[in-house]
């Protein structure tokens, strides 16, 4: 959080930026960038998809391969799953 002294000091910057914009509206100009014509289309599927798919996939094996199942009750952890949602 911005002290009282810090936030006065912001304001003021945004008064003196706005000041020389209204002085200078009359002389600005707009610089159009290059290639905006050009685009990546939209893919409902990313190509990337299939890394986050595959690394999902490795954490969730790897979880299953690290609990040991034989110390648990497993009639109160399919429970405790059921109630997940």
């Amino acid at each position: 959080m911005l002290s009282s002294t810090a936030e006065d000091g912001e304001i003021e910057v945004q008064i003196s930026i706005l000041d020389v914009v209204r002085k200078n509206y009359d002389s600005l100009t707009l610089k159009l960038q290059d290639s905006l014509d050009q685009y990546e289309r939209y893919a409902e599927k990313p190509r990337h998809a299939a890394f986050f798919t595959a690394m999902v996939r490795s954490v969730v094996f790897d979880t299953r391969q690290s609990i040991d199942f034989s110390s648990m009750d497993l009639q109160l952890v399919l429970q405790e799953f059921s109630s997940i949602s």
